[in-house]
């Protein structure tokens, strides 16, 4: 004789899609922080490249680094296309970058320079610098290159998405400064004040670290100007 299969009952239902729904739960939330912490550590890696770029350019020109747009010639980002190959266009876009796409089109970069890397933004009508400012331009010069940020992530504030927008180039001596400049919250962030979360900088050192939101807010409004030197 068949014996029919015993159906659910409406709270077994009920039980397994309860269930259900607590599993998705958990598994949304680890799969969303599985993919950031992905995409920091691909960022990551185009840090470090960019800044084996950056060595190499230097060790053919004496230690001096790259200009900017501020300095009036070709783009840092294009000064390096020799040393970064077939890798050009993959390491100067960040996978965090909402405006990868335009930037890829035009040319330009997710990773802004520390403006300081220009001495001639320090300089009077004459064309003096200013000898009481702290230039980076030079890394045979650099005084402590562990504690010198040379590239930060783009602010999702700053306008466009052109090559031209390749450095810092506001006061960055304040919190909101700061975020109009660079994105300090780049991974795991959202925060309304922006003190969540963390980004990567590459120091002229060559390393590449991982400074939280709040550590960088910190800082900041402790005083420090961190295009000068990071504490």
């Amino acid at each position: 004789m068949r014996v029919s299969p015993r159906a659910f009952s409406l709270i077994e239902l009920l039980v397994g899609i309860t269930i259900g729904a607590l599993l998705v739960g958990l598994g949304v939330p680890a799969l969303k922080g599985a993919i950031t912490k992905a995409h920091q550590v691909e960022c990551s890696s185009n840090m470090r490249q960019i800044g084996q770029g950056l060595l190499l350019y230097s060790g053919e020109n004496q230690g001096r680094l790259p200009g900017t747009a501020h300095a009036g010639t070709s783009f840092w980002i294009e000064e390096l296309k020799p040393y970064l190959g077939e890798k050009y266009d993959r390491v100067r876009i960040s996978p965090c970058d909402l405006k990868k796409a335009e930037r890829l089109k035009n040319g330009g970069t997710s990773y802004v320079m520390n403006g300081r890397v220009n001495p001639e933004a320090f300089a009077n009508e004459f064309g003096e610098i200013d000898s009481s400012e702290v230039v980076h331009n030079n890394l045979l010069r650099m005084a402590s290159p562990s504690r010198v940020i040379l590239l930060f992530i783009v602010s999702t504030n700053k306008m466009g998405t052109v090559a031209s927008e390749d450095h810092v180039c506001g006061d960055i001596t304040t919190w909101s400064g700061l975020r109009q400049e660079v994105r300090p919250d780049a991974y795991s962030g959202g925060s309304v004040d922006g003190s969540h979360g963390r980004a990567n900088y590459l120091f002229a050192d060559g390393r590449v670290e991982a400074i939280p939101s709040l550590r960088m807010k910190q800082v900041v409004e402790g005083g420090t100007d961190i295009s000068k030197y990071y504490p």
